[in-house]
């Protein structure tokens, strides 16, 4: 309220005032006129000076009320600013300001998520920007020494070549880095539409042995397909090939020459599960917690070129459905597990685990 609208309404209480004290005095008199008597007169002027006090104490008791009510809006006002969800009325009054009360506090807690999740949104952010930069130094730091070596008009041909290669290979690194940073940052940018829709599992398995395939032969490395049931479900067919061929890529990564990768399908009643089974020897338990994280990579990794987000990914498409990923390690067999759900009702189970 403004200093005028607070003039105003003194100014109409002023008038109100004066014109009941006005009401009372031609009531008084008009008493007397018609009665020519002194003490109904005074009587009734009694009565009017004692309307008029009780009058002025209602007024002050809606005033007293009002305020005390503004000031408890203005203490919940004050939760819904801190976003600490205090009550200020008690939560068993059957009350409009019990029931408002109840908004604010709502309101108040889903402030206070989109808050973190916007912290969190930011945090990770400022990461993946951190690890960008640093997986691009190496491979930039290559092409600009090498590139310079190069210019000089005295180096034998065989040096030339040698650079030449080298600069090649960083390029490689260089496409690679930037076509899976891509993947993420539209992944984790919500850029990315998944097209989800009913269709064959195990033809989305088959895209994915089909395309690590060539790989697989020149390392030496055996796939075998296990077919245990014919699977239809919601799915991105091309996400979640790409999550398999990265399970795939990891196994034949890392596996000697004439060990075996094992693919299977299976049936598991609400849910399907894909896994892939490899005998690289058990990840160290150490790195268990860490294999699923962006751009890591474990001791045993630094003889082999990669980045360290085929996990990652495959973690994150597989989330993107609804879905996990499970590890499970026996000896030397490391088993990566994608799980699907077969129906929105199991997948909405999932969700309030």
């Amino acid at each position: 309220m403004t200093d005028m609208d607070r003039k105003k309404y003194k100014k109409i209480i002023y008038i109100i005032t004066a014109l009941y004290i006005a009401i009372s005095i031609c009531f008084t008199l008009a008493v007397y006129i018609i009665t020519k008597n002194a003490s109904a007169s005074l009587i009734s002027a009694v009565g009017m000076a004692i309307l008029c006090i009780l009058s002025y104490a209602l007024h002050r008791a809606d005033d007293i009320y009002i305020s005390g009510i503004v000031l408890q809006l203005s203490k919940l006002m004050d939760v819904l600013v801190q976003i600490d969800g205090q009550e200020i009325f008690l939560d068993n009054e059957d009350t409009v300001l019990s029931k408002l009360q109840n908004k604010v506090i709502k309101l108040s807690k889903i402030l206070k998520n989109n808050s973190m999740r916007e912290e969190r949104e930011h945090e990770n952010i400022k990461k993946l920007v951190s690890d960008i930069s640093h997986q691009l130094k190496t491979p930039i730091a290559s092409l600009k020494m090498y590139s310079q070596f190069l210019s000089d008009q005295s180096l034998p041909a065989e040096k030339q070549r040698e650079y030449i290669n080298i600069l090649c290979s960083s390029i490689e690194r260089l496409n690679f880095l930037s076509e899976n940073i891509i993947k993420i940052s539209r992944l984790e940018g919500g850029i990315i539409q998944l097209n989800i829709r009913r269709q064959n599992l195990n033809e989305t398995v088959l895209k994915a042995i089909k395309d690590i395939y060539v790989k697989a032969r020149q390392s030496g490395v055996e796939i075998r397909y296990d077919e245990k049931d014919k699977i239809d479900l919601n799915h991105d067919r091309n996400w979640t090939a790409e999550a398999i061929f990265n399970l795939l890529d990891n196994a034949v990564k890392y596996g000697n020459k004439g060990s075996i990768v094992y693919v299977s399908v299976r049936n598991l009643g609400m849910f399907a599960e894909v896994s892939v089974e490899d005998e690289n020897g058990g990840i160290p338990y150490n790195e268990r917690n860490n294999i699923f994280m962006r751009f890591y990579r474990g001791k045993n990794s630094k003889r082999h070129e990669g980045l360290g987000i085929g996990l990652y990914l495959a973690r994150e498409i597989t989330a993107r459905q609804g879905g996990y990923i499970n590890l499970n390690i026996k000896g030397k067999r490391n088993r990566f597990s994608i799980v699907l759900f077969k129906d929105k009702e199991a997948t909405a189970i999932q969700e309030c685990l």
